[in-house]
C-alpha cells in the first residue's frame, strides 16, 4: 500500500493563525491613496517648473544672468536687473508679482542699498517678506557689491 495514508483524513488547510495577515483595511495606505499622492507630487513638480519658466520669460532671460565682478569693470545693471529682479518686478520694472520700481529708482544710493540688502525702505518701512534680502540671498552666488547695486539703480533710472 504505497502512497496510502493511515489515520484520520487531513483537515482542510485553515491558513495562518488569525491576525497574522494584514487585510487591505489594515495597511497604512491603500493603493488608491498612494496613486493619488504620487499624482499630486507630479502635478506639483510640473506646476513648479512652469512657474519657474514663466519667471524666466518675465525676466526676459533664458536661465538667469551671470555677471562677474572683474576689477575695473562696470557691472551691467540691465543684466543684473533681468537676472535678479525682473522675475517679480517685471521686465520693464512696471510691476508684476512685485510692485513697480519707479520710486526706488529715485532713492539715494544708501536708501536703495538698504532696501535691496535688508528689505527696509529709506523711511524705515519693512518690505514684504517675499522680497529677497540680498545680503543673505546674494547675487551670482555671493553678496552683491556696491557697484552692482549702483548699476541696478542706474538702470532703473533709465526706465520711464
Amino acid at each position: 500500500m504505497s502512497g496510502s495514508r493511515t489515520g484520520p483524513p487531513a483537515a482542510p488547510h485553515a491558513g495562518p493563525p488569525a491576525g497574522s495577515l494584514t487585510s487591505p483595511e489594515d495597511r497604512w495606505f491603500t493603493r488608491r491613496q498612494v496613486t493619488a499622492f504620487v499624482t499630486a507630487l507630479a502635478l506639483a513638480a510640473a506646476l513648479g517648473t512652469a512657474a519657474y519658466q514663466a519667471g524666466e520669460r518675465l525676466a526676459g532671460t533664458a536661465g538667469g544672468a551671470v555677471v562677474t565682478a572683474a576689477t575695473g569693470t562696470v557691472p551691467d545693471g540691465g543684466a543684473l536687473y533681468a537676472g535678479n529682479c525682473a522675475g517679480c518686478h517685471g521686465a520693464d520694472a512696471g510691476g508684476a508679482l512685485g510692485p513697480a520700481l519707479s520710486a526706488p529708482a529715485g532713492w539715494s544710493a544708501a536708501g536703495f542699498t538698504q532696501a535691496v540688502l535688508h528689505g527696509r525702505t529709506p523711511d524705515g518701512r519693512t518690505l514684504s517678506a517675499v522680497m529677497p534680502r540680498f545680503d543673505a540671498a546674494g547675487m551670482d552666488g555671493s553678496a552683491p557689491t556696491q557697484a552692482q547695486l549702483n548699476a541696478i539703480q542706474a538702470y532703473l533710472n533709465t526706465r520711464p
